[in-house]
């Protein structure tokens, strides 16, 4: 594993990687080379306390021992606010050995500050209310993070995963809003609403109202991609593409109605949804019939309704068998 550069080091103390990127400075600390590095860094600070301090210390925690402590606190429940705080890591590391690892290492779970977390369960939706005013309409299996606190002046930004609605108050160009994502893409607005999917199976950016920059990371370099009302640009990273066309936005925006709008939707479409949204397991008799395309609306908040709309509405037979959904034509 490749160290990382002294750059993303400073920048991960100091909480400024997104959560993809400080996963891997800590996989890096749980090797030898990482374990030194700490281990030195910490002999410094230990160094530098007095002899009142010194006894207070408890020795041989290991990355491993952090990893796993890790791992642990982020299994949370479906929506449950999240209020966790620490202090930096050299600040910690004057009161204890474990409180300097915690503060360093896990700064995604615990962080600098205070964080609010939110994660809804699958066929779930929710309405959440940012520290701006802004709001958030969050689908199924979706999950969002941000700061309790927005100091006057600084960029308001939130990671989140999933699919989302979001509607955002505008407060002037030193207050941009950025959305930050796993999947190499981060959406950065001023006021708008718009649509973020941000899925292993998709990732796409739908706007409504307002104008977006798009910053995506790809094979070949960083694009930046500016939308307007009723631009769609989706992703496909395992082919390095980028699709952007013109759509009806009120399609991709229906989520925030707990509706969902097709026109003309591909079958294929519709089983992911099932699958990302819902945790259905879908099966086909026919690949074939994954191409056919359907249009009408359906209610997405109560399983057995969307269902009975599905049935309504598509041409093929669908059969539930608990968590599995047979399509059959």
């Amino acid at each position: 594993m490749n160290r990382p550069t002294e750059e993303q080091l400073s920048r991960y103390f100091n909480n400024h990687l997104n959560p993809r990127e400080a996963k891997k400075v800590l996989e890096w600390f749980a090797t030898p080379e990482g374990q030194a590095y700490l281990d030195q860094g910490l002999e410094a600070d230990f160094g530098a306390l007095d002899s009142g301090q010194k006894p207070l210390l408890t020795p041989q925690v290991s990355a491993e021992d952090i990893l796993r402590m890790a791992d642990s606190q982020q299994k949370q429940p479906a929506m449950v606010r999240q209020h966790t705080r620490s202090t930096g890591w050299r600040i910690a590391a004057s009161v204890a050995l474990v409180m300097a690892l915690l503060g360093g290492l896990l700064y995604m779970v615990l962080g600098r500050a205070t964080y609010e977390e939110y994660q809804t369960a699958f066929a779930e939706s929710a309405d959440i209310r940012l520290p701006d005013g802004s709001t958030v309409h969050m689908s199924g299996n979706s999950s969002l993070k941000f700061a309790k606190d927005w100091e006057d002046g600084a960029p308001r930004e939130i990671w989140f995963e999933g699919e989302g609605y979001f509607d955002v108050v505008k407060m002037g160009s030193p207050r941009k809003f950025t959305v930050k994502t796993a999947r190499n893409f981060d959406v950065q607005v001023l006021g708008t609403t718009f649509t973020v999917t941000a899925r292993e199976s998709a990732s796409r950016v739908v706007l409504e109202t307002g104008a977006i920059a798009l910053k995506v990371e790809s094979k070949s370099g960083e694009d930046h991609i500016m939308m307007e009302p009723g631009d769609l640009v989706e992703m496909d990273q395992d082919h390095d593409l980028l699709i952007k066309k013109e759509v009806r936005p009120e399609i991709y925006t229906s989520r925030k109605n707990d509706e969902l709008v097709f026109d003309k939707t591909p079958l294929k479409e519709i089983a992911r949804i099932l699958k990302d949204d819902y945790g259905f397991t879908v099966v086909v008799n026919d690949s074939e019939i994954l191409q056919e395309k359907f249009t009408g609306v359906v209610p997405s908040k109560d399983v057995e309704t969307l269902l009975e709309g599905l049935r309504s509405l598509l041409d093929v037979k669908i059969i539930r068998d608990k968590n599995i959904i047979k399509l059959i034509h």
